[in-house]
């Protein structure tokens, strides 16, 4: 949760709309843009529903489920690998933290004269 400074020095929990507008000034997609775009697939997920519920559900509407579906899915997804640990940061920090320093090998190429 985010906080933010009123204007008498008290802090507050930052509202959902708050910070899809502070995300504007930030560099990347942060958190508050992520929940924003799955709460607008859920909606369309959910008219969806409603439009199979109605009866008028015919193969146009099962496949546009479908997409929306893996839409989501599939967003998710990529944020999470973006945006999850990255293996290669915790193999650097364990060599830095190991005590022994390894020598590096240093191979020198002679020139053809």
């Amino acid at each position: 949760i985010a906080y933010s400074k009123g204007y008498l020095g008290s802090t507050r929990a930052m509202t959902l709309a708050e910070d899809v507008v502070n995300s504007i000034f930030e560099r990347g997609v942060n958190q508050g843009t992520i929940r924003v775009l799955n709460y607008v697939i859920a909606a369309l997920i959910a008219s969806i529903f409603l439009a199979i519920a109605t009866g008028s559900g015919n193969i146009h509407v099962y496949i546009l489920l479908f997409l929306s579906l893996g839409l989501l899915f599939s967003v998710n997804y990529f944020v999470g690998i973006l945006y999850g640990p990255n293996p290669d940061d915790t193999d650097k920090k364990e060599e830095n933290a190991s005590p022994v320093k390894k020598k590096r090998s240093r191979s020198r190429s002679k020139k053809a004269e």
